[in-house]
Parts: structure tokens; sequence; C-alpha cells
């Protein structure tokens, strides 16, 4: 069965007996997508409203409301198929279907719809109509036949999409009742124009939500790095910290992080730092430069902070509102850096006493204070490092240490 995780719906309709859509109005006379009725000014506001469900997946109920009046239709839907990794229609918005009858189409009968299986097969057919789908005879049609019948009002279907590519389809489809009639040539011609406006619509919102989605992924994979990262524009000011950056900046041991910049509780440390700032946006270092590093002191009487100050390679974007040009990396020598005991005993083979030994060695300390941590005898510690040796292949304890913490990389992950 094909799932459909993201659901939303328009309207209510009446749940007793069949499934019913909601608003239909049928117009006496006349084509139901003529000229005189797909006036100027409804017609941009439709294709206004297609941009900014572009820009904002919420405000796709609106627009499919105002292409269903528009297109004299009684029920619209925006979907996505994506059948790269089986779930079919990762997003289904629609207007004007009974929730319980959409509930049982993506339940199940999406999947038999023959529709759907003609889309999937024609990725390029930009106009669909149902005078395309050919004969229904077979059984999976028939299936989906029966169930339309008894459950939809809606009879006819018109269908614009966009291949996005990577297997990935969107688009609208247009919904009739069987009174309304079919969907004619003029119809159709008609809403080839307004296509042309959800393909334009659509690609901006493919762009859109993949560089959201990255931003979404790096912003992870950034905020599992133990050491902060915080991003500074040219005029020094914060536009980016990392959930460790914030965790430093509570902790108000020696560093202030706040929109006007980082700032040492050190006169003479801050005068370093904000010196290494303007510098590095002075000198527009690439990504790849080595950059400046300095000490940070802290009030607490702890390690100092180790600070790495770099350039940021500038967006090409001309609209681009992020632009960040300095990199500040903070590390905090007191925080364990060491490999969790799980990954540990997974990398060498180590029983759980002998990753605990492993893990208070790679976090730096020595074998003596890591027996008494261990509330174990400094010759049972020996013991377990010569096992250590043996399954790690190393032969001293430094050689040991540089293993466990090159084998694992400065993450939380």
């Amino acid at each position: 069965m094909y799932t459909f995780p993201t659901v939303l719906f328009f309207g209510r309709g009446d749940h007793g007996g069949r499934s019913s859509i909601l608003s239909v109005s049928v117009p006496g006379g006349g084509s139901p997508m003529s000229a005189r009725a797909a006036g100027t000014a409804e017609t941009l506001a439709t294709v206004s409203a297609l941009y900014e469900a572009a820009l904002d997946q919420a405000q796709w109920p609106d627009a499919l409301a105002r292409l269903t009046a528009l297109t004299r239709s009684q029920a619209s839907t925006f979907w996505v198929l994506d059948s790269s990794r089986g779930s079919l229609h990762p997003t289904f918005i629609s207007i004007n279907f009974d929730p319980r009858a959409v509930d049982e189409y993506l339940g199940g009968m999406a999947a038999l719809d023959p529709t759907v299986r003609f889309l999937l097969k024609h990725p390029g057919a930009t106009i669909v109509h149902d005078g395309l789908l050919g004969p229904q005879d077979d059984d999976d049609t028939r299936a989906y036949l029966d169930w339309h019948e008894r459950s939809v009002e809606t009879r006819y279907r018109l269908v614009g999409q966009s291949d996005l590519g990577s297997k990935l389809q969107a688009g609208v489809a247009l919904h009739r009742a069987r009174r309304a009639g079919r969907f004619g040539q003029d119809d159709i011609a008609r809403f080839e124009a307004l296509r042309e406006h959800l393909r334009r619509a659509l690609a901006v919102g493919v762009r859109l939500g993949s560089l959201e989605a990255k931003r979404q992924v790096t912003e992870e994979l950034l905020d599992r790095n133990l050491s902060a990262v915080i991003l500074l524009d040219a005029g020094g000011q914060v536009v980016f910290m990392t959930r460790a950056a914030e965790e430093l900046a509570a902790g108000a041991d020696g560093l202030r992080i706040a929109t006007d910049g980082v700032h040492p509780a050190s006169r003479a440390d801050d005068e370093r730092l904000q010196a290494a700032v303007a510098r590095t946006i002075a000198s527009q270092q690439s990504r790849r430069a080595l950059g400046e590093t300095l000490r940070v002191s802290r009030p607490s009487g702890l390690q100092p902070y180790a600070v790495w100050v770099t350039g940021v390679a500038q967006p090409t974007a001309a609209l681009s509102m992020f632009r960040p040009a300095v990199c500040l990396v903070v590390a905090d020598p007191e925080r364990p850096a060491g490999p969790p005991l799980s990954h540990l005993q997974a990398l060498f083979g180590l029983t759980l006493a002998e990753a605990r030994l492993a893990g208070r060695l790679a976090a730096g300390e020595s074998l003596q204070a890591a027996a008494a941590a261990l509330e174990i005898t400094y010759g049972t510690a020996r013991s377990r490092l010569t096992q250590l040796f043996l399954k790690t292949g190393t032969q001293s304890q430094s050689q040991l240490v540089r293993l466990l913490l090159g084998a694992w990389p400065a993450t939380s992950i």
C-alpha cells in the first residue's frame, strides 16, 4: 500500500452515506470554462495564487480554490508523485472533497487509479484528460471505478503536470461532476495557458524546496558538531550559530554571543578576536584558507577556548539575504569529545569494560586516573590496556589514543 505523509483538506463534507464533494455548482448554459467567466482579474488572481503557493505550500488550498472557480470545476487537488522510494504521493492537497473519501483514496485506492498509473508511465505528458486513458477494462481499473462510483460524486478529470526530474512529478487535477459534463477542447486549450504558469510555479517551488531541504540537512549536521560554529556577516554581526554555540553562550564563561557579534570577556582577548575578524573580512579568504587561531581565557579558570577564524566564500545569488563573511569555530577543551562506548565496541570488538577504559584514555585521562574513576585496581587497568593493544594493533598508550581519536569524527553523530 502506498502512503501519503502530507494531506491537507479545505472545507467539510457530509459524512452520512455516500461521500460527497463540496460547493458543487454547474453554471447554466455556455462552456463551463467560458471566456466570459474567466475574466482578466480572476485569471490574474489565480496565476498570482499559483506563484504564492510555490513560495509557501500552505497557500495551495487558496490557489486550488481560485483555480476551481476559474475553470468552473467542482473540486481540485495538488499532488506530488515520487516513484523513487515507494511513497507514491508524499504530498496530496485537496479541496471540496469529503475527507472520508480522501482517506479511502489515500488508504489504497490511489494505487489503482488509472490516471495515476498513466501519469507514472507518461511523466512528460503535460496535459492529461479522460480521453487519453484508453480502455479501462483491467481488474485494477474496474475496482477503482467501482469504488469511485460509490464514494465520489466527481466523474471527469483534467490534469496539468510537470516532470521535475529524479522520478518526481507534480501537478494539479481539476474534477467535475457528471452533470457538469466533460472537459472540452476549449477547456483544455484554456487550461494549457494556465498550465504554463503552473509549470513555472512548480519550477520555483521545487528549487526553493530543494534549497530548504539542503538547509535543514546542513543545519542538522552542523548541530551535531561538538565545536561551536558561528557565522558573521561583513559587519561582524551573528547571522547563524549552531546548538553548541547556543550552549556555549548560555554558559557565560568568557564569551558573549549576541546579534552584535562575538565578544570575549577579557578586553585583550576581545581586541585580538575583533582584529582577526576584521582582517578576515578585509581579505575575503576562501573556505580553504587556514585562517587565524587564538585562545580565549575563561573567568572560571577552566582551559581556554580555542577559536579558529576563517573566511567564507561569498554567495553568488544576487537576491540572497544570507551573506556570511566569517566563520568562527570555538572548541572547548573541557568538553568530552571521545567516541561513544557502543562505537568503540563495534569498531574494535571491545568488551564494555574495555570500552569504558578506552573512552577515558581517549578523553585525556591517565591510566591511574581512569582506574580510579572506574573503581578498579591499577593492575586490572593495565591488564585491560594490554587487551586494548592486542585488539587495536597498537603498542603504546599514546598510539592507542591517536587511533581512538582518529577513528571518530568530531561530531555527536
